[in-house]
């Protein structure tokens, strides 16, 4: 196996020794003429599985098998992870060993990225595609149904029609770097929430019948699958935005009614249950959008996205004012529809506003001028770092400087092994009440990976002054990173097609 390949192919298994035969002979005979690799995890417990697999591995150079203690085994989406991280082709393709996911199509999905897509995702219910091998029609009916919950929730997961398959190919360089938290087996739509801006295709395919073995879908699958929705939900900003939104802005509406209904019960005086409803009904909005809909991701686009989130707020008790215009005006009957009518313009006009930081946050948040991307020099005027130069990867830095001095081997190591980047600020004083006006040291180190997921070098920028490097520097810094990497890749492919300089490796 060479250190590099075209395709790596990852398949969990869990006691499936008697597809393994005909998985290698399938496998070998669909990938004839490509350079490819096995990686098998697996979380076998029989007495058979591994030491066929092991035999298997013996006899063909491009299979490894990963063999995970029972303390490592944290059920099929970990295993997929596992073997993304060991993957060293510039595409992986991940499929089940039940030969459901027939090898044949293996091609099929590398060719379309070959042709340019990001993702090629092996599609039941695209045009040619078909469920048939599933079990019966209650496990059809299941299938839609989860395929359905996951696109009404996530708008990412609608550029396929089968956001659940466990069958895609994936190019490398858009997970190298992927932080993941996979729960239960549906590792496809962890990737489409947290990658929305990759390009994403579909191959259409027939799930067939199992070749041995049973189905390891259960009711505790599913309520993993639950948990996996929630997490993303929760846990990935400026995804599910109109859910997000709605719960946001019913938050808002729902303490404005209860407020009113309190206050119009006491012995006080227009407008003054309005003003304290109205007020309070801000305040609640404002809190709920900063946590749920927007959680951490507001300062991406700078100051604009604190005034948005209080604009936000302000839309959401629109439907109190109006309501004080309409008590004034003797219209009590019509005083509850029009505020609820009010609170779902504001919703509509929120959702349109989230999108819109959404885009920005995507598009134009911490990012440098095309000519800036080119020099670490120019991100370190931008961010106002007093110093900037490259660190080898696994290399301790030799310098006199006494900025370069704080990054030792120690850290450099750390970023090289985690591929994380790394912000550092040094507190003026120890003491909690302390001048605010001492210089202090703060630095951020950003990994640049190329398209097998090695970290080549690392750039490191440095501030000696009053003011500190900041999360959003970082952010800016991972941005020109990330842009970085692109053009270096999309030198390689040049290189390799013969049409563009070969760039050069660190």
């Amino acid at each position: 196996m060479t250190e590099v390949c075209e395709l790596s192919v990852v398949v969990p298994t869990r006691n499936e020794a008697a597809n393994l035969g005909a998985l290698h002979e399938q496998l070998m005979e669909a990938l004839a003429g490509i350079e490819y690799e096995v990686i098998i995890v697996d979380d076998s417990n029989d007495e058979v599985t591994r030491p066929m697999l092991r035999q298997i591995a013996a006899g063909d150079r491009n299979w490894r098998v990963i063999e995970r203690d029972p303390s490592e085994q944290g059920g099929l989406g970990t295993a997929v992870f596992a073997g993304l991280a060991l993957a060293v082709g510039t595409a992986v393709c991940v499929m089940d060993a039940d030969l459901q996911h027939p090898p044949s199509v293996v091609p099929r999905l590398l060719a379309a990225i070959r042709e340019g897509a990001d993702l090629a995702v092996a599609s039941r219910y695209t045009t040619g595609g078909s469920a048939a091998g599933l079990a019966g029609p209650f496990r059809k009916a299941v299938s839609r149904g989860v395929s359905w919950v996951a696109q009404c929730f996530f708008a990412e997961s609608r550029r396929t029609t089968d956001p659940l398959s466990g069958f895609f190919c994936v190019r490398q360089s858009c997970v190298a770097g992927l932080e993941m938290r996979p729960i239960g087996f549906k590792i496809l739509l962890e990737l489409l929430v947290c990658l929305p801006a990759i390009h994403v295709t579909d191959v259409p395919f027939a799930f067939g019948p199992r070749y041995s073995g049973v189905s390891k879908a259960t009711l505790a699958q599913g309520v993993l699958f639950g948990r996996h929705v929630l997490s993303l939900f929760i846990y990935v900003p400026l995804t599910a935005l109109l859910g997000k939104v709605a719960f946001s802005a019913g938050a808002g509406m729902g303490v404005f009614v209860i407020c009113i209904a309190i206050l119009t019960q006491l012995p006080l005086q227009p407008p003054t249950p309005w003003l304290v409803a109205s007020g309070t009904s801000l305040l609640a909005s404002v809190a709920v959008y900063s946590m749920v809909t927007f959680r951490s991701a507001l300062w991406r686009v700078g100051m604009a996205g604190q005034w948005l989130l209080w604009a936000m707020g302000l839309a959401s008790v629109a439907g109190g004012i109006l309501s004080f215009a309409l008590l004034a005006a003797k219209a009590r009957a019509a005083t509850v529809l029009v505020a609820l009518i009010a609170q779902l313009v504001a919703l509509a006009v929120g959702y349109g506003m989230v999108s819109y930081v959404r885009y920005r946050g995507r598009r134009l948040a911490p990012a440098v001028s095309v000519a800036d991307e080119l020099s670490l020099q120019a991100l370190a005027r931008r961010l106002g770092a007093d110093r900037a130069w490259w660190a080898e990867a696994l290399q301790p830095v030799d310098s006199s400087h006494r900025l370069e001095d704080m990054v030792g081997a120690d850290l450099v190591n750390h970023v090289t092994r985690t591929r994380r980047p790394l912000l550092m600020t040094e507190l003026p004083s120890s003491r909690p009440q302390t001048r605010v006006n001492v210089e202090s040291f703060s630095l951020i180190l950003v990994p640049r990976l190329n398209g097998g997921r090695r970290v080549t070098r690392i750039a490191v920028l440095a501030r000696a002054g009053r003011t500190s490097f900041s999360a959003r520097d970082l952010h800016a810094a991972v941005t020109w990173s990330s842009r970085q990497e692109s053009s270096w890749l999309a030198g390689a492919d040049d290189a390799a097609r013969g049409t563009g300089p070969v760039p050069e490796v660190s």
